[in-house]
């Protein structure tokens, strides 16, 4: 089985990319500030020219982290054609309501063959689609699409503390396009050591599902965890909730042909473990909100998790699953039940498993039905079994 980044890399000499990232928010600009220290020429864009002026001539970002210098040589740009002139990478780094809007507008500007990567972690509302799904309906053929997630707390990278991320590229093993596959490599390999010299371990995976499965589901299970931090019902309980969680990312994660395996790496238990244990997430946060009987008073303050939380209910009815922890946030997002009510029924339903695959009991989906149909990923169990085995 090939799933790490030495297995991609090892023997193909690596390429030192141009590198776009799309979205100056608070995560647009670590990612940026690591490849920039890893010695990459690094453009970001933001839709504000006074943000974009202030990032390129103050080396600050304002609005997102004002009190941290950025590396000296980053390029800022309201610009999207500037921005992208001549990129190799493209990392999409817009909250995932508006990747679908931004991804349109980039189209016409990608050079051919460029990787791009969803750094955005969640589920589109109306449609169910993973944000590579929604890359792949909006971009010309011949992009090589796929996604990085990990811890991400962006101002421990901007200071240059060390991180792990992970990217999932299915053109590493892209099967009868050997000039393809070779050419993700090296450009895997390029990123790997540039954010190496900039402080941030990348694992590198062909399961792009494992990897946006991990950062879309862990949000709404750390809002759970957030609530059960303000009913005081102690760490136990806590416990409970992310194994319960990490069940829900196994069962959706198989079901749309992703891998188990690639939820252990920094995309799934470790951005999960990060993210709902600190009070620094916004999802805890809104989780202690939710707790404490208080509501959001608009969409606009709903953390990623809360909106991840409704949009999941797409797939779940398509696939036959019931995911435990979305269906509490659910609940107690729409007043159905309080968090104690609805964390107390979480507590008390069984983990039910009816084989090695993780399906649930009476899902309707079977062992040797074809999972297929999804977005027009069309994956199969038998081909995921294969892909396990190699």
């Amino acid at each position: 089985m090939q799933n790490s980044a030495s297995s991609f890399i090892v023997g193909n000499p690596t390429l030192a990319p141009v590198v776009a990232v799309i979205g100056a928010g608070a995560w647009g600009t670590a990612l940026a500030c690591a490849l920039r220290r890893g010695g990459l020429e690094v453009r970001l864009w933001a839709r504000r020219p006074d943000l974009t002026h202030a990032i390129a001539t103050q080396a600050r970002n304002p609005r997102h982290l004002p009190d941290l210098e950025l590396p000296a040589g980053l390029k800022a740009s309201s610009q999207m054609a500037e921005v992208l002139d001549g990129a190799d990478a493209v990392f999409m780094v817009v909250p995932s309501a508006a990747l679908r809007e931004v991804a349109r507008v980039a189209a016409p500007w990608l050079q051919r063959r460029a990787v791009v990567l969803a750094a955005c972690k969640g589920i589109e509302r109306d449609s169910g689609a993973l944000m590579t799904q929604v890359l792949r309906q909006e971009l010309r053929p011949g992009a090589l699409i796929g996604a990085i997630g990990g811890p991400s707390f962006a101002h421990e990278v901007v200071r240059g503390q060390s991180a792990a991320l992970t990217v999932g590229l299915p053109a590493l093993r892209q099967r009868g396009a050997v000039d393809v596959q070779s050419h993700a490599q090296r450009l895997m390999g390029g990123l790997r050591t540039a954010f190496a010299a900039g402080q941030v371990q990348l694992d590198v995976t062909d399961d792009a599902i494992g990897v946006q499965v991990g950062g879309a589901l862990k949000n709404m299970i750390a809002i759970a965890c957030g609530m059960a931090m303000s009913c005081e019902q102690g760490e136990n309980v806590r416990a409970a909730i992310l194994t319960r969680g990490l069940q829900d990312m196994r069962r959706l994660a198989l079901a749309l042909g992703g891998r188990p395996e690639t939820l252990l790496s920094s995309a799934g238990a470790g951005d999960l473990f990060l993210t709902a244990s600190s009070a620094q997430s916004r999802n805890t946060r809104l989780g202690m909100q939710l707790g404490r009987g208080e509501f959001p008073g608009g969409e606009g303050e709903l953390a990623e998790g809360a909106i991840s939380s409704q949009s999941v209910q797409i797939l779940e009815r398509r696939l036959g699953l019931h995911l435990q922890v979305a269906a509490v946030v659910r609940d107690v997002l729409g007043r159905r039940q309080t968090a104690e009510e609805a964390l107390r029924r979480l507590l008390t339903q069984p983990v039910q498993q009816d084989d090695a695959l993780g399906l649930p009991v009476g899902s309707g989906v079977h062992a040797h039905r074809l999972l297929r149909d999804v977005q027009g990923l069309r994956p199969t169990l038998s081909r995921a079994q294969s892909r396990q085995s190699q």
